[in-house]
């Protein structure tokens, strides 16, 4: 009788313990996405990415820079025209600075180009944001 007690006494500390250890998760740093451009392509490619992230989950993206802890400084340039890799559409390039609180640029991309063609179905906006996800996913692996 002692050991079922003493059994049920050890599975009722060990479900308590394990229940708080759940409640303390770690908390998310807020980011802020600053998109500089009015162009609706430009425009569509930055919600590709905001949508990129939020699936992502590593970060909580907040819709003001105040909310946030880190900011995303994000350069994309939308051009139309046929050139050595695409026979016309529109080509992008992307490139993103993550930036604390005090300004300090903490993770700088390279800039990430893609023109429509077979190889990212004609649509070299989502190309350039599946390169800059690859590369952030390696710099901030999962927590």
């Amino acid at each position: 009788m002692k050991l079922i007690i003493s059994s049920l006494c050890f599975l009722l500390i060990a479900g308590f313990l394990f229940a708080q250890g759940n409640e303390v998760q770690e908390q998310k740093e807020n980011l802020f996405i600053e998109v500089n451009s009015k162009n609706e392509q430009v425009l569509k490619t930055a919600d590709e990415l905001s949508e990129r992230l939020k699936e992502w989950n590593y970060w909580h993206l907040v819709s003001a820079p105040e909310q946030s802890d880190l900011q995303m400084r994000v350069h994309i340039e939308a051009s139309k025209g046929i050139t050595a890799t695409s026979w016309g559409g529109t080509s992008y390039a992307l490139s993103a600075k993550i930036i604390d609180q005090k300004g300090e640029v903490l993770w700088e991309s390279t800039t990430y180009k893609a023109s429509p063609n077979g190889t990212n179905g004609f649509n070299a906006g989502k190309a350039v944001v599946k390169k800059l996800m690859r590369d952030l996913k390696k710099k901030y692996p999962q927590k």
